[in-house]
């Protein structure tokens, strides 16, 4: 693994190439880890030699240091395009492969992946305040991301709702007086009348 590899990507190079190779599992961490280097490293150094020893619980630890986040691989997976010269093919597996290490990640089961899609879709409807409110807090679940939408709409009422209109014809608006046209108490000094007689001529 040189500095420019991608950690994601080289691990799971690194898990194909085993697995045609027909390597067994368990000596997987035992052949990763003299090609780690850089932050992959320092990020094994730390870990207990059970772990080391493990693929997965290496491979864990590696990418909680320098992979992507679930919110990055979120945001990679919306904001993928085609490209001026883009293949569909090669769009279609990213997006197949982004949308995986987003849904995919942690437990995976069916449930674990319903609440991802509707947190994501739950976050974006809030109130444009509610939502920053409860990104700024990293909510890992639908539930977390109730609560915090919940405080935040007690303590902050009305955030985000637009303010009522009033038609200057409903019952509701406020009669305009006379009295609250005046722009000050202040009498207006009215204008000078001239005095009868010819008009003045301009000096040369």
């Amino acid at each position: 693994m040189g500095p420019e590899d991608d950690p994601e990507v080289f691990l799971d190079l690194f898990e194909k190439t085993a697995e045609t190779s027909g390597w067994p599992p368990e000596d997987w961490a035992r052949r990763l880890l003299p090609l780690l280097s850089g932050e992959a490293q320092l990020a094994a150094r730390p870990q207990p030699i059970q772990n080391l020893l493990v693929f997965n619980d290496l491979k864990r630890a590696i990418l909680q240091r320098v992979g992507r986040s679930l919110e990055e691989h979120r945001q990679r997976f919306r904001s993928l395009g085609l490209g001026e010269n883009g293949r569909p093919f090669v769009m279609a597996h990213q997006l197949r492969d982004s949308c995986r290490k987003w849904l995919l990640a942690g437990k995976g089961d069916i449930e674990d992946i319903i609440d991802r899609v509707v947190l994501e879709q739950f976050i974006a409807r809030l109130p444009k305040k509610t939502a920053e409110w409860v990104q700024c807090h990293r909510p890992t679940s639908l539930d977390s991301a109730i609560h915090l939408a919940e405080d935040q709409m007690v303590v902050c009422p009305g955030v985000g709702e637009p303010l009522p209109a009033v038609s200057l014809s409903s019952p509701e608006a406020v009669p305009l007086s006379p009295s609250s046209l005046s722009l000050s108490p202040r009498s207006v000094p009215a204008l000078r009348s001239r005095p009868p007689g010819p008009p003045r001529v301009p000096p040369r």
